[in-house]
């Protein structure tokens, strides 16, 4: 019976310890942490993200950022200036910095014409080139501001409390016709076709495929990697797009070898 009790005992002490264990790993830290160059200067404007809440902070003008975590997240540190970086938390909440390393950008060929000896030289040719005319300037258009959006199909301005009160039969119309907003989603979807277009372009499969060189099962894999980290959309620039895909790129290899991705 002694035995038996001692076994007992034992086995439950076993059971409190991985509870307690498992607890530590779930509660949340607010961690203070500093992000710093190869020569421990301060980096400011970083940002560190939690790769498995998606939650992040920008570091301050001393390299110090401020996030809630857990003993178990990730962090991924961007910089356009420093290379991409991923510490596990468990890392930080030892050490309460992160070193990140700079990055050297390969330039273009460039090359240089004569253009004469001196700045008037430059400047004379500058001056004598023609201006290149669009088709339109060239038939006498007027030009049209590309950002311009009429009154009657901006949000803004529709449902703004100046437009209640300097138009009110206008801002109810325009505002609970249906009539009126079909018009105004139709005029939208216009608008923003060829910028959906182009997302949709650089972000499909095609097109990751050929950027990364992936193909089946892998391919889906990163896919959905991308889909569900990614946070530019259709508003985005083009080099906005291809940047933040090549650097969750760049951050699924590096959790990949370190064996760190959960499908």
């Amino acid at each position: 019976m002694c035995s038996r009790s001692i076994l007992l005992a034992g086995m439950m002490l076993a059971a409190i310890q991985i509870h307690l264990l498992a607890q530590s790993g779930d509660s949340v830290l607010n961690l203070t942490g500093i992000v710093y160059d190869e020569h421990f200067y301060p980096v400011p404007a970083s940002h560190v993200i939690n790769l498995n809440t998606h939650e992040g902070d920008v570091t301050d003008s001393l390299g110090i950022f401020r996030l809630p975590v857990r003993s178990t997240d990730t962090l991924l540190i961007l910089n356009i200036a420093f290379k991409e970086a991923v510490v596990p938390v468990i890392q930080l909440i030892e050490k309460k910095h992160i070193i990140i390393k700079k990055k050297y950008y390969v330039l273009q060929e460039a090359r240089i014409f004569e253009w004469g000896s001196t700045y008037e030289d430059f400047k004379e040719a500058i001056t004598e080139m023609p201006n290149q005319q669009t088709l339109g300037e060239t038939m006498g258009l007027p030009i049209q501001d590309p950002d311009y959006i009429p009154y009657d199909m901006d949000e803004k301005i529709l449902k703004s409390a100046g437009f209640l009160i300097t138009s009110p039969v206008s801002y109810f119309y325009h505002n609970f016709s249906k009539q009126a907003r079909s018009a105004r989603k139709v005029y939208w979807l216009k608008k923003d076709q060829k910028k959906h277009e182009l997302f949709n372009e650089i972000t499909g499969r095609d097109n990751i495929s050929t950027v990364t060189g992936l193909t089946g099962i892998e391919l889906q894999e990163f896919l959905l990697f991308l889909y569900e980290r990614l946070v530019c959309d259709f508003k985005c620039t083009e080099l906005q797009i291809y940047t933040e895909v090549h650097a969750l790129w760049n951050v699924y290899q590096e959790l990949e070898e370190r064996q760190m991705l959960n499908f």
